[in-house]
């Protein structure tokens, strides 16, 4: 598998197989897109564990040491940027992206201050999955 980085030059070619030990958290609370987001990261040879919100994902007792976090804005309780600023104040490190409608230059800004990519939703095919490889390729560099 050939992943992309944001200039479109090629950054690291991974056989599906790899990919099996990367893990995609998914949190939202909207059932059905949080199962389409399961299906998709699925199909392409991911793990995933999906969560309703952030509060299930905070009481987990182990995270995936390889993965990446797509994390929507708009949930109750807790939103998604102030649940990754919780799990980066545990030390958590694994890359996020931020999925959302419409997304006001304040949670632009907000997610750049986290090192949070920002998607909006009519986005979510490809391009999505072109930042999963990309955030999940850099993030198994780091650590390896």
């Amino acid at each position: 598998m050939v992943l992309l980085n944001s200039e479109s030059n090629f950054v690291k070619t991974q056989p599906a197989s790899n990919l099996a030990k990367h893990v995609i958290l998914v949190v939202d609370d909207d059932e059905a897109v949080r199962n389409s987001l399961r299906n998709m990261m699925e199909s392409e040879g991911f793990k995933v564990r999906a969560f309703s919100n952030g509060h299930d994902l905070l009481n987990e007792a182990s995270l995936p040491a390889i993965g990446c976090m797509i994390v929507d804005y708009n949930m109750p309780a807790m939103n998604g940027l102030e649940l990754v600023s919780a799990l980066r104040g545990r030390g958590v490190s694994t890359p996020a992206i931020l999925i959302t409608g419409n997304p006001t230059k304040s949670v632009r800004d907000q997610a750049a201050a986290i090192a949070v990519l920002v998607v909006e939703k009519p986005k979510l095919g490809n391009y999505l999955m072109d930042c999963v490889r990309e955030a999940v390729a850099k993030h198994a560099r780091l650590l390896s």
